[in-house]
């Protein structure tokens, strides 16, 4: 049998697991207690022996006995033999549970590419699934106890409703000195390829499909018998076991008490304990530790944590007629969902949850929010020679400055329950930048620079707004693609206002003249490029005079 605790755990509380340890069944009291008994009447047999039957020289040869134990017990690779044993029995026994069987995927695939009401459909599909589960069946007779006693012979089988007495009689006449597992198997694939004949199937695909299914979950009962034949070898179970139970044999004279007035002994103890505490504490975990091995190592027995195979047949069986049968044409009609008109749809909560707090997917790094709302972005250095009336130059990139126009994350809508829009100090700080970057954009515009071969030339002021398309003209300036590239350099030169590089002496340092144009001034809301942040004091005066500047506009 399972037996089951999830619902008391939970919760990680200290009562949850507290409860836990005073369970009986399948717990690990239940496992040792008959060894540990057997082990301390051993102890206190020989602890009495030592202090009321032996004479001086016969205390002498026991407590020499209990040095020799103790010391050569430590050199038992007890933990590492152990451990690597679990890991190797846990990982079959789940490998096992996964590969169990069952019938539901089958099912569903048998209910939807077979189609009709009429009896023969019917039949089909039901014979189909019975098959499948047939299979199980005559496999779960030879690998668990359990249902071997529960079906001791085929007759039982057929008395159970498994199968019918023809298909007894079939599986009979056909002479095989192997086991027939794949009997079943084959009818339930005939029986697909006679459904797709007789038109209950409308495509091939389909077929390929159930067949897949089909092959599939014998497939995945054939590992279980694998499993039962080829167990972990002998020599390494026993080797396990062995040194356990051999560590424990040694410890019933390494953990004993002894003293003595005429030397002095390594191994006297200063506390005469006459109950073994701390031995039967280990005694308790690595006696425990190899009954779990024990227990998993055939999950298809008679113990309490061993696989409910019997229900696990009932339920594939029940389940697989509902399912092939039962559910057949009473599927529900198209109808429009109650959130048709809801691009977000909430869904409602019970009163007692409705304030349980939310953790959604969120990436370790979205709330890592800039301390700008403008960013200065900049490209990697490169060189590109250009000539322009001699001149031989490169051209150098300028910096971009990009102002986010919004404040939720680009990973998630702004829904009604982002964690980022709620936050109140959040939005508070995002309201104080927006003020602060917005006067920010009234200081010196941005320059880019023209780089000849031996220096650079004077910078040129580059400004920028909101509603200004390419080509267009603020105040003696031309608006170029600078923001998303730099142009080539002599189509931007020619730009400036028809202004012309001069000669260069190649002697001289080269350098190209040119006088900056006057600058037409721009409403702060319209910019979107912007300069870093001032200080604090000078951020404080500025959203004052645009509170004063806001209030003159409200009166007007």
């Amino acid at each position: 049998m399972t037996i089951t605790y999830t619902l008391d755990v939970s919760t990680s509380s200290f009562t949850s697991f507290t409860k836990l340890l005073f369970r009986w069944r399948g717990s690990i009291w239940k496992s040792v207690y008959k060894e540990l008994i057997l082990w301390l009447v051993l102890y206190f047999g020989l602890s009495c022996v030592y202090r009321f039957f032996l004479n001086k020289e016969q205390r002498v040869i026991f407590e020499d006995v209990v040095a020799f134990c103790v010391k050569y017990t430590d050199f038992i690779p007890l933990t590492f033999m152990l451990g690597f044993f679990i890991t190797l029995v846990i990982t079959r026994w789940w490998d096992m549970m996964r590969n169990i069987g069952w019938i539901d995927n089958t099912s569903l695939y048998i209910a939807t590419y077979i189609q009709g009401k009429s009896e023969r459909a019917r039949m089909i599909r039901r014979n189909i699934l019975r098959y499948a589960v047939l299979i199980q069946a005559l496999l779960y007779r030879d690998i668990s106890i359990k249902v071997r006693r529960r079906f001791p012979t085929m007759e039982t089988l057929q008395a159970a409703g498994f199968m019918s007495v023809k298909e007894m009689e079939a599986l009979d006449s056909i002479v095989s000195p192997h086991r027939k597992y794949w009997v079943p198997a084959h009818w339930a694939m005939t029986a697909i390829l006679r459904a797709r004949q007789e038109g209950f199937i409308k495509s091939d695909h389909a077929v390929q499909d159930l067949l897949e299914r089909v092959r599939s979950f014998r497939s995945s009962l054939a590992l279980l018998i694998v499993y039962d034949w080829v167990p972990i070898p002998l020599v390494y179970t026993q080797m396990v076991v062995l040194i356990v139970r051999c560590y424990f044999l040694l410890a019933l004279m390494a953990r004993q008490y002894v003293t003595s007035d005429t030397r002095e002994l390594k191994t006297a103890s200063p506390i005469d304990l006459y109950f073994p505490i701390v031995s039967t504490i280990q005694f308790t975990f690595y006696i425990g530790w190899l009954k779990v091995a024990e227990a998993l190592l055939n999950p298809m027995g008679d113990d309490d944590d061993d696989f409910e195979v019997n229900w696990i047949l009932d339920r594939n069986l029940q389940m697989g007629l509902s399912i092939v049968d039962d559910a057949v044409g009473k599927e529900p009609p198209m109808e429009r969902d109650m959130f048709w008109e809801d691009s977000q749809p909430e869904p409602l909560y019970s009163s007692d949850t409705v304030c349980a707090p939310n953790n959604p997917q969120l990436g370790s790094a979205a709330e890592n929010e800039s301390n700008s709302d403008v960013v200065k972005m900049v490209s990697r250095p490169s060189e590109k020679n250009i000539q322009y009336d001699g001149v031989s130059g490169r051209s150098v990139q300028p910096p971009i400055f990009v102002r986010s126009t919004s404040h939720t994350s680009s990973t998630r809508s702004n829904g009604l329950f982002t964690r980022l829009n709620c936050s109140p100090v959040l939005a508070v700080r995002r309201k104080f930048r927006q003020r602060h970057n917005s006067q920010m954009a009234k200081e010196t515009p941005h320059e880019f620079y023209i780089e000849n071969a031996n220096g650079i030339a004077n910078p040129v002021p580059f400004v920028a707004c909101d509603g200004v398309s390419i080509g267009s003209s603020i105040g003696s300036y031309d608006v170029i693609e600078a923001v998303d590239r730099l142009p080539k350099a002599e189509n931007f030169i020619e730009k400036m206002n028809g202004n012309k590089v001069e000669p260069i002496n190649k002697a001289e340092k080269p350098e190209i003249s040119w006088q900056p144009p006057q600058t037409q001034e721009i409403p702060a809301e319209k910019w979107y490029l912007a300069v870093p942040h001032k200080n604090d004091d000078e951020l404080s005066d500025v959203i004052e005079e645009e509170d004063e500047v806001s209030q003159k506009n409200d009166k007007n």
